[in-house]
Order: structure tokens, then C-alpha cells, then sequence
């Protein structure tokens, strides 16, 4: 773990937040962390969200994600500058090929809702990756270049319900990139009968029932899978964690129980909920 120089006193809330979840998780240090601690440090008005990945008997508690609340074109180039001080390093080189096919030359970011960025630290180096978000509204064009680029699918386009996307960018480390699309259903849709019958074709009845319990649905759906990646935002995260049987989540949400936190999200496998045995988890939560 590394010990911070600085009083704990003047470090913001942002960076607090950040602090103690290394130390709940005993966060090891890893390239670049010190460079986002910075920049998060810069920023006033954004939500830290604080994540942990479960996999197997594994835990990844070096992932971060700051979520932007207001001046978005100008935020989107803090940070690129942010990325390209993360390229300083001689081994580090991102591929931005995606995202520059995705923005093209006349984006329009009025009809961005928000975007967040993020780190995700391994202790391979290869392994490690910058990401980036858009939830876009009103934006259909965009919408169809992010479908085409990433793969025109049935299920993809059957899933978006609404005027919103939520298109994701992965930079590794090693130089590949990948894009992530995560279409949404909020509570007041999935408890639509037209919607209901539309989901009934595509969810299995386990991901149907715990829609219940949760105000939203996120699926991620990525390139190089097939399967489906269900993010639920519960109602009450509690039971809702609680009720997946898994001992490490439940260990990393009871250090999150008497927090303050604004919102938590529960991400899975789809095929991991029908055998009955979630073993591979995200839990993500943002902070008030």
C-alpha cells in the first residue's frame, strides 16, 4: 500500500474518497494512478465512483471512474490531456481509432447527458486500461454509428427502448481498443406490458425477475462477446447483494453499507445468473 505525503486534512473529498478505499482494499500502487489521483484533484464538480471486479477468488479494487457534471467538450479534452500524460510513459500507447470513428468531425456535444472516465489497474501491466464514456439523448445518427461500428445486432437494436445510449471506450495498455454499448431500461419502461413482452424475448427469466427489485437496467454488450453483461441498479442494494450468495461481495459491500453513497450499481454475467453460481462480479459505487 502507498502512503500518502500529503495531510489528510487539505486532500478534497474526491481524493478522500479515492484514500480510503485504497485502504479498505489494501490498493497497491500501480502506473497510473498517482496521474489520475491528480487530475481527479483538479476537478470541482464530478462524482467519484469507487469499483471493485470479482472474479473467482480474485479481487481488483484499482478502478476508479470520475463522472462529469457540466461543461462536457471541455472535459472531454482535460481528458484526452489526461490520457496523453498516462502516453508519456515509452510502453504506453493508445489507439483512438474507435472513438475518432464514433465522434467524427461535427460531433455535437449538447446532446451529451454526461461522460465519465475511468482506470482499471491490474497488476500485469497488459492488463490494464483507461475507459471512457458518452451517454448521448436525442441522437439517433450517433447512435447508428456506434451500432455500426461495433456490430450490428438484433438484440442490440431490440434492446434500446429509449432516446438514450450509453457508448463505452476501452484503451489497454497493450494497444488494443474495444468499444461497449449499454442500452438501458429504467423501471417506468420495463414496467410497460409492450416492453415487458419485447424483454421476455430477450432476457432469461431470472434476469426478468430481479428487474423487480432494481430501478434500471444496463446491458453491456461488447464486441468480442456474445453474452450479455447485466448491470441492475437495486433499489435496495442490501438485500439486493445480499441475495446473490457471493461471500467477497458481500464482504466489499458491508465496508460500502454505512457509507455515503448517492448510487450503486451490481454487474454479472447473464449465463452466471440462469446456473444459479455468480462468481464473476462489479460492484460500482458512486459517491455522494
Amino acid at each position: 500500500m502507498i502512503v500518502s505525503n500529503q495531510n489528510p486534512n487539505n486532500v478534497n473529498h474526491h481524493i478522500r474518497y479515492i484514500n480510503e478505499h485504497k485502504q479498505a482494499f489494501d490498493v497497491e500502487y500501480f502506473y497510473p494512478l498517482d496521474i489520475f489521483e491528480n487530475f481527479a484533484e483538479q476537478i470541482e464538480d464530478c462524482t467519484i465512483e469507487c469499483s471493485c471486479k470479482l472474479e473467482q477468488d480474485k479481487i481488483y479494487a484499482t478502478r476508479f471512474n470520475i463522472l462529469f457534471q457540466d461543461n462536457y467538450q471541455q472535459q472531454f479534452n482535460s481528458v484526452l490531456n489526461f490520457f496523453r500524460k498516462v502516453e508519456a510513459r515509452v510502453d504506453v500507447k493508445f489507439d483512438y481509432q474507435l472513438i475518432e470513428q464514433f465522434l467524427g468531425n461535427d460531433f455535437d456535444f449538447s446532446k451529451v447527458l454526461t461522460i465519465f472516465t475511468g482506470i482499471d489497474l491490474r497488476n500485469e501491466f497488459e492488463d490494464s486500461r483507461l475507459k471512457f464514456w458518452f451517454i448521448i439523448k436525442d441522437y439517433p445518427e450517433k447512435v447508428e454509428t456506434a451500432i455500426s461500428i461495433h456490430g450490428n445486432s438484433q438484440d442490440l437494436r431490440s434492446l434500446i427502448f429509449g432516446n438514450l445510449l450509453l457508448v463505452g471506450f476501452d484503451f489497454c495498455f497493450n494497444g488494443r481498443s474495444d468499444i461497449k454499448l449499454y442500452p438501458e431500461i429504467k423501471r417506468h419502461e420495463f414496467e410497460l406490458s409492450n416492453i415487458q413482452l419485447q424483454l421476455g424475448k430477450l432476457l432469461s427469466k431470472p434476469a426478468l425477475e430481479l428487474l423487480k427489485y432494481s430501478s434500471a437496467l444496463t446491458v453491456s454488450l461488447s464486441r468480442d462477446k456474445q453474452e450479455k453483461t447485466l448491470h441492475y441498479h437495486p433499489l435496495d442494494p442490501n438485500e439486493f447483494i445480499y441475495n446473490l450468495r457471493n461471500d467477497m461481495a458481500n464482504r466489499v459491500h458491508n465496508y460500502y453499507r454505512n457509507k455515503s453513497v448517492n448510487h450503486v450499481i451490481v454487474g454479472f454475467p447473464e449465463r452466471e445468473l440462469i446456473t444459479g453460481s455468480i462468481k464473476n462480479l462489479s460492484l460500482y459505487y458512486q459517491m455522494s
